[in-house]
């Protein structure tokens, strides 16, 4: 039996070619892995999250957070008024709708107007529903409290908010 001496060998720079057309190469390896982690929703939205907490300075700690849940479980108790303080003094207002809207129910009437201007801003990109619950919650403080700083601001808001 003759062997196949005939048929045709590659050269070696032809076998090189191959492989590095081959997925097992380490080069096409990690751009299937980037390429995989910006089509991967969850990994993408983690890269984001990560990305905002580098740029939120102290509000991108963990000590944020715990100071945030600690607002939100004290909620309706007495510790409901230095959880706030504490959160103001150290971070400043919260950027997020639920915290704020919780912040209307707080005894100073400074941070309840100062609320009151950041929900305003904020007022535009939510639903009608939060819009609707927002413009309630305004209207029972222009009517119900105790402050008339916190009154003036409730109408000035419902007036432009209203226009």
């Amino acid at each position: 039996m003759p062997y196949d001496d005939e048929r045709e060998r590659l050269s070696w720079r032809e076998i090189d070619k191959l492989r590095d057309r081959s997925p097992h190469t380490r080069r096409r390896r990690e751009e299937t892995q980037a390429e995989r982690a910006l089509k991967n929703k969850w990994l993408k939205e983690r890269y984001l999250k990560e990305v905002e907490k580098l740029f939120a300075g102290k509000k991108g700690s963990k000590d944020h957070e715990k100071a945030l849940q600690k607002i939100h479980k004290a909620y309706g108790t007495n510790r409901f008024t230095k959880a706030v303080r504490d959160y103001v003094k150290e971070y400043g207002l919260p950027d997020d709708w639920g915290t704020l809207i919780l912040l209307l129910d707080h005894k100073d009437a400074e941070i309840v107007c100062e609320a009151l201007k950041a929900l305003k801003e904020l007022y535009p990109d939510k639903g009608p529903v939060e819009q609707q619950g927002f413009m309630s919650k305004v209207r029972v403080l222009s009517l119900t409290s105790k402050s008339e700083r916190v009154q003036e601001e409730a109408l000035a808001v419902l007036e432009e908010l209203q226009a």
